[in-house]
């Protein structure tokens, strides 16, 4: 694709297949860039099959407008109107998967978390004059957008685009570069890449979400309420606010679970006054001079993101557009919920009356501020008693610009990694295991690394844990705030997370990093190592993202590896007698494993000691690559993973219905699983699972994202549904595997191995594909870069080229043949693969 320095608006549009405007090779963030779309299609329904970029006109005859990005995108969308013949409005729609742009909410929206965006996938613009028409919030992550004329009229449109929130290089414009014969394997290779493009995000470039004003308060549009960090532990306590409906109405929530978990949802929509209400209005979910309550994150259902809609309640007057009320939300010690508007009841309701899936209602948690779905509403003077007693516990005007920072709502904090660009919008720590790694392979933006890392250490509490998913837009320091509401659970990502900072020192061997934050890894090891029992010597964990939490293989094999990893580190930065306990350690928990959980009849590990029958994709993975399993072992359990197959990969445990509707492939643990493959030299296995899984992933124009998945079902398509990011790393292993195995240059093992100090050029797996030529580049830290290219003739001569600092040296290896490679900075060679 062509790239462009600037393309300025004001000229006519003759946009080539160009999707960026970009002039930096790293992926850095640029606050100029633009994303342009490839191809647009006008007429009377959403189409995938676009034409040429120019300039589109929507009347009665065709009302739609399809755009398609080409690739996963972020941004804030903006339109060139040329021409407008009265005012209109129009709706527009995002979207990573095109079938969804069908759907009323396209594939939206995202109430679980502010993420610095747009909690919605709709948003609706009044066009009255020609000009530029500028979204407010970005949209974190999609290839497609539709334009839908909903009124009558003509508009002409000379310009429509992204301006950019992530880095705009291309997968073959970054450091770390794949190349080979096969372009479905490059197109695989990118996936990963692109996924982490789209989800590393430098510091301060995702905007504040919400506007101050320093007499009005705060504005706010589109956006699920942020909660206050000051109002953690409140309980039955009364909010007070002074609100002004700009357009439709209000949003607030108490008794609000910090972070990512829900509370209670109120809606207060104002009158909807004719004329000033959008076409597209919603007066169903939204009717007219009424109050909505909900549980959970919002008021409808999102996929796994559970709410239950309550109640509606009618104002008993005409709540009017540009005028302040004061609103009042008591919560009642004895279980009521009541609102008063202008002193005036609106509603008392008994919380114990409503069904929320089980369980009672609680009133203890923090409030917030937000807006629905093109809703616009000012709110200012806060203030907070307790029920009982009357005491004033808060009190805050929203009227200066520190409120951004006490409700998460300014620009993201740091460099940081997100699970996924569209959401879940969370510096995920168990997420981030992939991500490390494919930044190493790929975009080379170690300050990415380390700013994720360093985000994540100062959540750490006293008994050394991390946070699991802190927010971009909180201080993740203020850790007493996340523990109340389980940011600490799901304890094996405490060792993913450990792995991560594993994977960064294992390709920079950055030292100086390493020593600078050992103490606090250092606590979070000892958190790790307290968890193995005295008396089976086994992990022993609450809570595990990759099951068999009490005494199962993966947590243990999983947190055995990173034992290993950290004896590594601890050796690397000269902490020799510390390395040499955690390998002790380490030692006791691999012979425990493969006493307790090794299991002669199924061959392989079992998920737990409670469940010996049933093995694990994570189990098997972990077990491997940690090095716990013998080399029989290592074939046995590679071979019982036909136990597993499913679809395109392999399905979590064997536990799981096959022909369950909701079972799906996890590209996040089969990526675990592919280097324990490898280890077992299964070639045939290991190339069936990149083509299946990762194929799948670019098999079908109106899903592929350029991007790799979060999850996918056994067909194919998105795991999820609507829900699915189509931008998540944490399914781009594959990236790194090719670069490693296909190409075939990777670090030597252990510490010898670290910063390349010592590589390993073994194109095994790339041979066995039948490639003509592959090569690969990874750049090094703090700069510089090793690369090897191949190529295989006819008759089998391989030809075979390596570039690396003089400073370190390598070997090859292929079936049979080793090569020591040292003291140059080229090497040429040929070898006979086959007769």
């Amino acid at each position: 694709m062509s790239i462009f320095k600037t393309l300025l608006w004001l000229l006519p549009l003759t946009l080539t297949s160009a999707a960026v405007v970009d002039g930096r090779s790293h992926g850095n963030y640029d606050s100029q860039a633009i994303f342009h779309p490839v191809g647009i299609a006008v007429g009377t329904g959403h189409s995938s099959q676009s034409s040429d970029v120019k300039p589109f006109k929507l009347n009665s005859a065709s009302s739609f407008a399809t755009i398609d990005y080409g690739t996963e995108r972020a941004g804030w969308p903006f339109f060139d109107v040329a021409k407008v013949d009265r005012p209109v409005q129009i709706e527009v729609k995002y979207s990573e998967a095109f079938y969804d742009l069908q759907v009323s909410g396209s594939d939206g929206p995202f109430p679980f978390n502010v993420g610095q965006a747009n909690t919605f996938r709709v948003e609706t613009f009044n066009i009255t004059k020609p000009g530029r028409y500028s979204s407010f919030l970005l949209q974190g992550g999609q290839r497609w957008q539709s334009i839908q004329l909903l009124t009558a009229g003509t508009i002409t449109f000379s310009n429509v685009g992204l301006d950019a929130s992530i880095g705009t290089a291309q997968p073959d414009e970054l450091p770390g570069k794949f190349s080979s014969s096969d372009d479905v394997l490059n197109d695989i290779w990118s996936l990963g890449a692109r996924g982490t493009i789209a989800s590393c995000l430098d510091k301060g470039s995702q905007r504040a979400v919400w506007k101050v004003d320093s007499k009005k308060g705060v504005r706010i549009t589109n956006q699920r309420p942020a909660q206050t960090t000051k109002a953690i532990a409140f309980t039955s306590y009364t909010l007070e606010f002074d609100a002004f409906i700009e357009r439709g109405g209000l949003w607030w929530s108490v008794a609000h679970s910090f972070g990512i978990l829900g509370g209670l949802h109120l809606q207060l929509v104002g009158e909807l006054p004719r004329g000033k209400t959008f076409a597209n209005t919603n007066t169903t979910l939204t009717p007219a001079n009424t109050i909505s309550l909900a549980k959970g994150y919002a008021f409808v259902n999102q996929t796994t993101v559970t709410s239950y809609f309550l109640d509606t309640f009618k104002v008993p007057f005409s709540v009017k557009e540009n005028t302040w009320y004061r609103i009042k939300t008591v919560l009642d010690p004895d279980g009521f919920l009541s609102v008063f508007i202008n002193k005036k009841l609106v509603f008392k309701a008994t919380l114990a009356d409503y069904y929320v899936g089980g369980g009672s209602i609680s009133q203890t948690g923090s409030f917030g501020f937000g807006a629905w779905q093109d809703h616009v509403a000012y709110f200012r003077n806060v203030v907070v008693t307790d029920t009982t007693n009357g005491s004033t516990l808060y009190k805050n005007s929203l009227k200066g610009q520190e409120v951004l920072a006490e409700y998460g709502t300014g620009p993201n904090l740091a460099s940081v990694c997100l699970d996924g660009p569209k959401r879940d919008r969370l510096v995920w720590l168990g997420d981030f295991y992939h991500t490390a790694r494919i930044i190493g392979a790929s975009t080379g933006r170690f300050d990415h690394s380390t700013g994720t890392l360093d985000f994540l250490l100062k959540s750490q509490i006293d008994n050394g844990q991390l946070s699991i998913n802190p927010n971009l837009g909180y201080d993740p320091s203020i850790a007493s705030a996340f523990a109340p509401t389980g940011s600490y659970f799901l304890d094996d990502y405490q060792a993913l997370g450990f792995l991560s900072f594993y994977h960064y020192m294992r390709h920079t061997n950055d030292v100086e990093y390493g020593r600078k934050t050992w103490a606090q890894w250092q606590k979070q090891l000892d958190w790790l190592l307290g968890k193995i029992s005295s008396t089976d010597g086994l992990v022993h964990f609450g809570s595990a993202f990759l099951g068999g939490a009490d005494a199962g293989s993966a947590v243990s094999c999983v947190s055995t590896e990173t034992i290993y990893a950290a004896a590594d580190i601890a050796t690397a930065i000269g902490k020799k007698n510390v390395a040499a306990k955690l390998r002790k350690s380490a030692n006791a928990l691999a012979d425990a494993i493969n006493d307790k959980l090794w299991n002669t009849a199924t061959g392989t590990y079992s998920l737990s000691t409670s469940d010996k029958s049933a093995f694990t994709v994570a189990g098997t993975a972990f077990c491997i690559t940690a090095g716990i399993a013998t080399k029989k072992q290592v074939l046995s359990a590679v071979s019982a993973l036909d136990g597993l197959q499913l679809g395109f990969g392999y399905k979590d445990s064997s536990n799981d219905d096959p022909e369950s509707t909701d079972l799906n492939i996890s590209p996040n643990t089969n990526g675990f699983l592919l280097p324990a493959i490898l280890a077992a030299k299964d070639w045939k296995r290991a190339s069936e699972l990149i083509y299946g899984l990762w194929g799948a992933m670019t098999a079908n124009p109106e899903t592929n994202t350029g991007a790799s998945w979060e999850y996918i079902t056994p067909q194919g398509e998105p795991g999820l549904g609507a829900y699915t990011s189509l931008g998540h790393p944490w399914g781009g292993a594959a990236t790194y595997v090719l670069t490693e195995w296909v190409a075939g240059l990777r670090t030597a093992s252990g510490v010898d191995g670290f910063g390349y100090k010592n590589w390993i050029v073994g194109p095994d797996l790339g041979v066995y594909m039948g490639l003509e030529h592959a090569g690969a580049t990874v750049p090094l830290f703090p700069s510089g870069h090793i690369s090897v290219n191949w190529k295989i003739s006819k008759g089998g001569r391989m030809s075979v080229e390596v570039r690396a600092p003089k400073t370190t040296k390598g070997v090859f290896k292929l079936g049979n043949t080793k090569k020591i490679l040292e003291g140059k900075s080229k090497y040429s060679f040929t070898i006979q693969t086959h007769s």
